[in-house]
């Protein structure tokens, strides 16, 4: 059995593309491809080539759910990129994942005691 594929490997972790595209967007506005090269250094992330279409798909929806706002940069030479905020529903939802991923770490504290008193 190849490990490095199974859901063990700890390399699904997309769920949590939202919360840690919410935690750069707290810091300020930017790109999508500023954003995934931020992804990319992220430990649950850097084993994997970043997936901008996945990123891409992310913002377009959290913009559609109104957690996010875009606008249209023409400053820089070369094509318009999306400028990418949070919204006040956007940092009302971030705040929310907070409490959720610390309710996640205490589950996951729980469930690695058990498995420790399992060897």
């Amino acid at each position: 059995m190849d490990l490095d594929q199974c859901a063990c490997s700890g390399k699904s972790l997309a769920r949590l593309l939202r919360p840690a595209i919410m935690a750069f967007l707290a810091q300020g506005p930017a790109h999508g491809y500023h954003l995934a090269q931020h992804l990319r250094q992220m430990k649950m992330f850097a084993d994997q080539e970043a997936d901008h279409t996945g990123i891409y798909r992310a913002l377009k929806q959290m913009e559609d759910e109104g957690l996010l706002s875009s606008q249209w940069d023409l400053a820089d030479s070369g094509p318009a990129k999306r400028v990418f905020a949070l919204t006040d529903d956007g940092t009302a939802c971030m705040n929310q994942w907070r409490q959720t991923l610390r309710e996640y770490r205490d589950a996951v504290d729980e469930l690695l005691g058990l498995l420790k008193q399992r060897r």
